[in-house]
């Protein structure tokens, strides 16, 4: 019996552990057998659009969304999950937008400051380690309605069971 397709937005501030979760509920979703797909929103929104260019870096991720999303129905996915640090409702509007009608549950990665700077500390280096703990000292929650899954040193796999719990899935 086919489901209806579904999306999971994770977001959350760098060092939340978008990405690790995510791969973990593709395992999750692997080993159940359903068809998915994951996105890190990063990857798709990689640009620098030209001054002259009417689109902007959010513009062309909703719009390599949008079509990858149109690949994935065709393909037969029917779980896709998604990874994007965002901030604004409008962000997220036009991600919903992209996925032309595919319901969508958002889940924030929550963890301790400490915890989020010692990740951070981990992976990045230089300028880039610099940028990101000043980012993350600025960062504050989005303001659109979410779930909230704690990723505060759990495992990978306890906190994507609790995301599933928290979507239905």
């Amino acid at each position: 019996m086919s489901q209806e397709p579904r999306a999971l937005l994770l977001v959350g501030t760098m060092g939340s552990g978008k990405t690790t979760v995510m791969l973990e509920l593709g395992r999750v979703l692997g080993e159940r057998g359903e068809p998915y797909a994951l996105v890190d929103l990063d990857w798709l929104a990689w640009a620098e659009p030209s001054p002259a260019s009417a689109l902007g870096v959010h513009d062309v991720l909703v719009a390599n969304l949008a079509a990858a999303a149109s690949t994935f129905r065709q393909a037969g996915v029917q779980r896709l999950v998604l990874a994007r640090h965002l901030t604004r409702a409008d962000e997220l509007a036009g991600i919903e937008a992209a996925l032309a009608g595919v319901e969508l549950s958002v889940v924030r990665l929550d963890a301790p400051a400490a915890l989020l700077e010692s990740r951070i500390r981990a992976r990045d280096t230089g300028r880039e380690l610099e940028e990101h703990l000043a980012e993350l000292a600025a960062a504050t929650p989005p303001e659109f309605p979410h779930a909230v899954v704690a990723n505060d040193g759990r495992t990978a796999a306890a906190v994507a069971a609790d995301v599933l719990r928290t979507v239905g899935w």
